[in-house]
């Protein structure tokens, strides 16, 4: 199976290297567009349903309106030049475009629109009641703190609103249309419109149920029942007014247009050779230029102590690791983070656009961290260490691991003679202190704790764990001692005790070398593209390490696979049954079951899905993946019946005559009969209907089930990677589909007479 996995990433992979070059490779515009006048004769990106749609549609009669489903595919559409410029919202574009250097806003704001919260015409009650609420928070500034955090400020963090645990939940619909608004971060739904929900849920004493689906079935969800209210920076227009109603505005937003940068003629152009002066006065130049900006810390540390202290007026941001927090000032999300001298300088090697930013902060030393009721033990180790620096030991570690960036780890043999230590430790904390290579902890703290260890007779079993887990866990005695180069100071003094120290570090800010005015008054060298290796290394990090996202895969193979298997399951029991009725000579049972099949095998899945989910089960409060898989496994029914029929009657009839002369009736004929040949033929055609199923259910995000394809827009709305979530979620349903065709191919060997004569023999 993982050669398999191979095969599939190898002739994949390439696909998305070729793509990229032919979309680069694709004819820009004749003439850059210079204003909106411009727009007239252009393709333009649309969300379809939106009021962006409307205003393209009767402004610009000769252009080409393109519609897409998602926000993320209206981006991408740009992107990859599928259009010469789309029309989005002003607030969630400014965010995008702060992630997004390629792309650039035409012009002034178009035009702009109420944002209201939607309700059923028949549910005036709740409107009042959302109405007044929205009074009370604007009168006693919660509202405008709302506005101030996720408009102006533009942060990311959620606040706790406690819901009551009742089963009389408000049910929201929402599409994730990009920060501020509605987006999914760490699997979770943030934004201005989710803690809007969240706190009216809270006043009416409710609890909370968020469906997310494709924005063009929102007004559907709210007429038809299936949501209470709909809240994602819905525009009020006098044409949805007929089908919902809306709240008060709670917002009001603009519409921009915007391209690729490279396709927009600027108003001022300047000298490539000489740098903008406005902009280089936004350049951080010292440390005092970070007292107002947003600063990024380990959770915990030192760092976040000193943050807090010595910049008040900072936004600081706290990471539960060392990645996290440098990936956050590579992605933009924290102007300058703070983090350790020795730690950095590796990474910075490594990564050739983040600098440091002024001299060290501070210097503190660093020691193991052991439990205020085991000073046996801390003593043991300063006794050892004391030792290790006599024999000139400690200092060829330190030699070996800090100046000269040696990586190989000297053997080093802990016999568990008495036991074992359990030793607290952050592997991503980085060389030279401690990493992972060749799926082995490596590094100075590293080969330190296992050299006391053999001092001890002992064997060594790292925890590897949060930072902010470390103190806890040692406080808990869930470990023997903190094995990293945790900084002494005297609020953890309190808490537990030190080793004597064995390094002192330094504290750095450090952030992308493009916003640092030392490194913009080098000179400017040409950026070399990554590696198609690279390419492919930071698109795994970014689609799937970077918060959490392989959670959103997770739960979205587990709804597919759920999905496939019960309406297979179904399908098949409904199959037998029509097939049955089908095959009836008398007219009233086969002539209904003739009329199921002709519509089940004519109607469109998707279609037959939302006829369920909005029409069939309109007034019903149902789980949408109980309605996935009646309407799959219905569809799927139909196909099966002809499939059994087929293999019944292209067995002999002389078959069934002769199990009613030996004595068999019409059942026990046909069970001991006819039924095992019928299930050895209509094997091949039964596995080839059930693949399809399952391949068909990547269309259920229609009904806001996050299933694997759901998953992978979600992903691609925070990334805007428009291949690696495709042929991510492409191999996915490759290998689901590969461990059932498996399965099935087992029970078409076992229930082959050859095979089982093959394992009478062998008996």
């Amino acid at each position: 199976m993982f050669k398999i996995f191979l095969l599939m990433l190898a002739l994949v992979l390439p696909i998305k290297a070729y793509a990229t070059s032919h979309i680069d490779n694709q004819s820009p515009l004749t003439s850059k567009l210079s204003s909106v006048d411009d727009l007239k004769d252009k393709r333009i990106g649309v969300l379809m349903g939106s009021a962006h749609e409307s205003y393209a549609t009767k402004t610009y009669p000769h252009a080409t309106i393109l519609q897409y489903k998602s926000p993320a595919d209206v981006i991408l559409a740009v992107k990859t030049n599928k259009v010469d410029v789309a029309l989005y919202d002003t607030e969630p574009l400014r965010n995008i475009i702060r992630q997004d250097n390629s792309l650039g806003v035409l012009g002034d704001s178009l035009f702009s629109f109420d944002l209201g919260i939607g309700f059923n015409k028949n549910n005036d009650a709740l409107k009042n009641r959302f109405n007044t609420f929205l009074a009370k928070i604007k009168e006693d500034g919660v509202y405008e703190d709302m506005v101030d955090r996720w408009m102006t400020r533009g942060e990311t963090t959620m606040p706790e609103i406690k819901l009551p645990k009742t089963n009389n939940v408000l049910v929201v619909g929402v599409s994730d249309a990009g920060l501020p608004f509605t987006i999914v971060k760490d699997n979770d739904l943030v934004g201005f419109d989710i803690e809007l929900a969240k706190r009216f849920a809270a006043s009416e004493g409710r609890g909370i149920k968020f469906s997310n689906m494709d924005f063009s079935s929102l007004i559907s969800a709210v007429s038809s029942g299936k949501a209470d209210i709909i809240a994602s920076s819905i525009y009020v227009t006098d044409e949805r007014e007929k089908q919902i109603n809306f709240s008060n505005a709670y917002y009001q937003m603009g519409t921009n247009a915007f391209a690729l940068k490279a396709n927009i003629l600027s108003k001022n152009p300047t000298d490539p050779d000489q740098k903008n002066t406005a902009s280089k006065a936004k350049l951080l130049n010292s440390l005092d230029d970070i007292k107002d900006k947003s600063i990024g810390v380990l959770l915990g540390s030192v760092h976040d102590t000193y943050a807090h202290k010595n910049y008040p007026n900072a936004t600081v941001l706290q990471y539960k690791s060392p990645s996290d927090l440098i990936l956050g000032v590579k992605t933009n999300k924290v102007e300058v983070g703070l983090y350790v001298n020795e730690l950095l300088a590796e990474r910075l090697r490594e990564d050739q656009s983040l600098g440091f930013v002024g001299d060290v902060l501070e210097i503190h030393p660093v020691a193991y961290g052991f439990n205020k009721n085991n000073s046996e033990l801390r003593e043991k180790f300063n006794k050892f260490f004391k030792e290790l620096k006599e024999s000139g030991v400690y200092d060829d570690m330190l030699d070996r691991w800090i100046n000269k960036g040696d990586t190989n780890m000297p053997k080093i043999d802990t016999p568990p003679i008495n036991g074992e230590f359990r030793v607290g430790h952050v592997s991503d904390s980085g060389l030279p202190f401690v990493t992972v290579k060749d799926n082995e902890l490596i590094g100075l703290n590293i080969e330190l704790t296992k050299r006391f260890a053999a001092s001890q007779g002992k064997a060594v079993r790292f925890d590897d764990m949060e930072f902010g887990s470390i103190i806890p866990a040692l406080t808990a005695g869930k470990i023997d001692f903190v094995g990293m180069t945790l900084m002494v100071t005297e609020e953890r003094k309190t808490k537990i005790d030190f080793a004597d120290p064995f390094y002192q570090i330094g504290m750095r800010a450090f952030a992308l070398k493009k916003n640092i005015a030392a490194y913009n008054d080098l000179p400017e060298k040409k950026s070399s593209d990554p590696s198609f290796l690279q390419g492919v290394v930071d698109s795994f990090n970014s689609n799937i390490i970077q918060e959490k996202r392989y959670l959103l895969l997770w739960d979205g193979l587990k709804t597919t696979v759920i999905i496939s298997i019960l309406a297979t399951l179904f399908g098949t029991i409904l199959g037998g049954i029509i097939c049955f009725l089908r095959m009836s000579e008398n007219n009233l049972l086969n002539i209904p079951a003739k009329i199921y099949i002709s519509i089940l095998r004519g109607t469109p899945v998707l279609v037959l899905l939302m006829l369920i989910f909005y029409v069939v089960f309109g007034s019903v409060n149902i789980n949408p993946i109980v309605v996935a898989t009646i309407a799959f496994g219905m569809n799927f029914g139909a196909y099966a019946a002809e499939i059994f029929r087929s293999g019944i009657e292209g067995i002999e009839k002389s078959q069934m005559e002769a199990g009613i002369a030996m004595g068999f009736n019409k059942i026990k004929t046909f069970i001991y009969i006819i039924l095992p040949q019928t299930i050895r033929r209509i094997l091949p055609i039964y596995k080839g209907e059930f693949i399809s199923l399952v391949k068909m259910t990547s269309i259920v995000g229609y009904i806001a089930v996050q299933d694997l394809t759901k998953a992978s827009d979600i992903i691609r709305s925070r990334t805007f990677d428009a291949f690696f979530p495709l042929i991510m979620i492409a191999i996915l349903y490759f290998l689901i589909s590969w461990v059932l065709m498996q399965v099935l191919d087992y029970l078409e060997k076992i229930t082959d007479p050859k095979f089982k004569r093959q394992l009478r023999s062998k008996s």
